[in-house]
């Protein structure tokens, strides 16, 4: 058991910052849909569910990238965490015609995984000598 502590208290701000990611995500991702698609409208829900993915989402993909590139050794999955939340948020909010959507999941997972490593070698090779 103090091992378990000990490792915890050497990572804890790996951990709350993984978790902080992950919560993140899945705010983003699977709680502003459901609230969207159980208590809009349907004609004012498909207008935001459209501007979810079309912008929120997206941008929200590429700020992932980005901060998981920024330290790409220790924070890689977290670039993973958008994409796989959206992907559960589909299947849970709309069911069997989930299978529509697979578009935008390949989408936002090409994002994170094309921003990623250009941040980390952005970061790693871009300094100048000045």
């Amino acid at each position: 058991m103090s091992e378990i502590l000990a490792f915890i208290k050497a990572h804890r701000r790996d951990i709350i910052t993984t978790a902080a990611a992950l919560a993140a995500s899945l705010v983003v991702m699977l709680l502003i849909p459901a609230l969207i698609v159980g208590n809009a409208p349907s004609t004012a829900g498909m207008l935001a569910c459209i501007a979810l993915f079309f912008a929120v989402d997206p941008a929200f993909c590429l700020a992932a990238a980005i901060f998981a590139g920024w330290d790409l050794r220790h924070r890689w999955f977290t670039a993973l965490f958008p994409p796989l939340a959206f992907l559960i948020s589909t299947g849970a909010v709309f069911g069997s015609e989930a299978g529509g959507f697979m578009f935008y999941f390949v989408i936002y997972l090409a994002i994170c995984l094309t921003v990623t490593p250009v941040t980390y070698l952005v970061r790693k090779y871009g300094r100048s000598e000045s």
